[in-house]
């Protein structure tokens, strides 16, 4: 089965951007954004703190596409009209601002923001990714400014790497029901429910809680079911999260 949930590994997770600029500057920017997953629940924002590491100023540019899945379950990514949203026609995540402007060692809140009716959950993909401003028209830099940056790394090979995260909007009215069924080596979760459920910290291990396997994390979405099968002698163990609520469990 495919897109049934979501691993959250940051490598698959991740919609990693890299723009390989012609630089021999040792100088660049170096950002980060935390976390690679954020939930927005019982709530219409969230705050992001985007830093940069690096020894140069990040121009960072902002943008959101919305996943969407069909029948099949198979997903596909939107671009959302920002300027709409911000008008108030339709729903959907924005961000505030679209455009970052981080000094050396500093840090930028990115605020984004839901709108609109949220009959049922929606997932977005917000990607931050470092860019060279060319004009002054997108960051507000004179055309000298511009110049001055563009000079700055503008000799043998520089890489821009920009990062993404999967936000998830919960429905207004959210609704918990997980059925966990199996015994042993054998787990099966289904989510009845409406918002999503997070497995975390998965893992099966012998009957002594000893000698166990690396942990996964997985977020169960609406009307989905997990399955995972181990060895005989293997036990599953994991911590279930349903909004507020968490417990740690095992499949004995």
């Amino acid at each position: 089965m495919k897109n049934l949930y979501f691993c959250l590994r940051p490598f698959l997770f991740a919609a990693m951007i890299t723009l390989i600029i012609q630089s021999s500057a040792i100088s660049a920017p170096s950002i980060s954004i935390g976390s690679m997953t954020d939930f927005i629940y019982n709530t219409s924002t969230l705050a992001k703190r985007i830093y940069n590491n690096g020894d140069s100023t990040a121009f960072v540019r902002v943008t959101i596409d919305e996943i969407v899945y069909g029948d099949d379950n198979e997903s596909k990514e939107i671009p959302l009209d920002s300027e709409a949203l911000i008008s108030g026609k339709g729903s959907g995540l924005i961000s505030s601002p679209s455009r970052l402007i981080i000094p050396v060692d500093g840090m930028q809140t990115n605020r984004l923001m839901f709108t609109g009716e949220r009959k049922h959950e929606r997932y977005y993909r917000v990607r931050y990714i470092p860019v060279v401003p060319s004009d002054n028209a997108e960051f507000g830099l004179s055309l000298n400014e511009a110049k001055e940056y563009k000079d700055k790394i503008s000799a043998g090979v520089m890489v821009l790497t920009g990062f993404g995260s999967i936000v998830t909007v919960a429905p207004e009215s959210s609704k918990f029901d997980t059925l966990i069924a199996g015994k042993g080596n054998n787990l099966r979760i289904t989510n009845n429910g409406n918002t999503s459920i997070f497995i975390s910290d998965l893992k099966y291990c012998d009957n002594n809680k000893k000698n166990c396997s690396a942990a996964s994390n997985i977020q169960l979405r609406p009307g989905r079911v997990f399955t995972r099968s181990a060895q005989k002698h293997l036990t599953w163990q994991y911590t279930l999260t349903e909004g507020d609520k968490k417990q740690s469990l095992n499949n004995l």
